[in-house]
């Protein structure tokens, strides 16, 4: 157990034993000098990104023994069947490691896909498929089981993200385990085709006026999650995932709703592959090589050179975040080509693996390192 759990736990019995015996608990007073200081985007140099397995006890060692800028982590409670995982208490606790080694109060954001439904949500039932409800709109482009492209102005799934279904949202689920804020997946929603294809039927418009039309949705229902979000807290946070060219229909929009958009590999990717005897591919098994150190342009021909493009019209007036899925293994230094070349002056880079169910060591980012309680200054 670490410390930080432990302290929590101790902390938690004293004060029920004071309560129990009506002993009077006097209040903490916490010096100016003792407060911590809250990390800004503008101010991240490290950060790590964990979206499978946050739930079990490896990866709650592993990621509150650490000391990252920012996290961000799957809200696990709001999968089906782990409705009291203490998602609240992991994010304590990283945050009270932090602040003990350090003095530094990270981000930690919630990863939320807000432009596909996921079968293994709270929200879905099992009766659901492509268009029933009718805002189901697609599969997923790239063959992720379980995902399914949505008509995100539509109120039900914007009940579901925002507002409240079946007593719960995502939104509301990030606040309430003091999340800092939204890492928000599936932005490019908006350039689905079944999201697109949808929009020139219900209006009987031209394509080019579809694509503009889903763009200025998916900004509204943003402005939305932020609206809704900020009414709790002022300071909610809103990062978006890939979709760097949504920028480019309204920039001056994007940069009023979106405060850091994150990329995933503008260098480098992995595929799925063949998977193992059990099927389990490279999305899913941190260990499967095929998950890492694959050129993105070999995958989507100039992906690259149009990623970078869409970044150097921005203007260096958001801050960049990049997860590249390159390591330094077989031979290969693709992590530190990232670190050390590539990523500098484009973005703050993690280099990982597709299955982001572990934090990557292959090596630590760079300028990186972890410290232990007893270094604390």
């Amino acid at each position: 157990m670490s410390t930080v759990r432990a302290t929590r736990l101790l902390t938690s019995l004293a004060l029920s034993t004071a309560l129990l015996w009506g002993v009077t608990v006097p209040a903490i007073t916490i010096a100016s000098e003792d407060v911590p200081r809250k990390m800004q985007l503008a101010d991240v140099k490290h950060w790590t990104y964990n979206i499978q397995d946050v739930h079990t006890d490896r990866q709650y060692d592993q990621l509150v023994d650490t000391n990252y800028d920012m996290y961000v982590l799957e809200v696990a409670a709001t999968e089906q069947g782990r409705r009291d995982y203490d998602i609240a208490g992991l994010v304590y606790d990283i945050r009270q490691h932090n602040i003990a080694v350090r003095g530094v109060d990270p981000i930690i954001l919630a990863y939320v896909d807000v432009g596909q439904a996921e079968d293994w949500r709270w929200y879905w039932r099992t009766s659901w498929h492509i268009g029933d409800p009718r805002w189901i709109l697609g599969a997923d482009p790239n063959d992720w089981a379980g995902n399914y492209p949505v008509a995100y102005w539509h109120p039900t799934w914007q009940d579901i993200v925002i507002y409240g279904y079946r007593g719960r949202s995502h939104v509301q689920e990030s606040i309430d385990a003091g999340f800092d804020g939204i890492y928000m997946d599936w932005v490019e929603a908006f350039s689905d085709d079944s999201v697109v294809d949808t929009i020139k039927a219900e209006q009987d418009i031209g394509r080019s006026a579809a694509q503009r039309e889903a763009a200025r949705r998916m900004l509204r229902f943003i402005e939305k999650i932020r609206d809704s979000a900020r009414e709790q807290d002022p300071d909610y946070l809103i990062v978006a995932q890939n979709a760097s060219d949504l920028h480019g229909y309204n920039p001056e929009r994007y940069e009023a709703v979106v405060d850091a958009i994150a990329l995933e590999a503008i260098w480098w990717d992995g595929v799925n592959g063949d998977g193992d005897d059990d099927g389990v591919g490279a999305f899913d098994d941190w260990d499967d090589p095929e998950g890492y150190n694959v050129r993105t342009n070999r995958l989507y021909p100039r992906w690259t050179e149009e990623v970078l493009a869409h970044l150097e019209a921005m203007g260096g007036r958001l801050p960049v975040f990049c997860a590249e899925y390159a390591q330094d293994r077989g031979g290969e230094q693709r992590a530190t080509e990232v670190y050390e070349r590539l990523a500098p002056g484009v973005c703050v880079p993690y280099a990982t693996r597709r299955a982001l169910s572990r934090l990557s060591t292959t090596p630590l980012p760079a300028g990186y390192r972890a410290l232990a309680e007893d270094e604390a200054t």
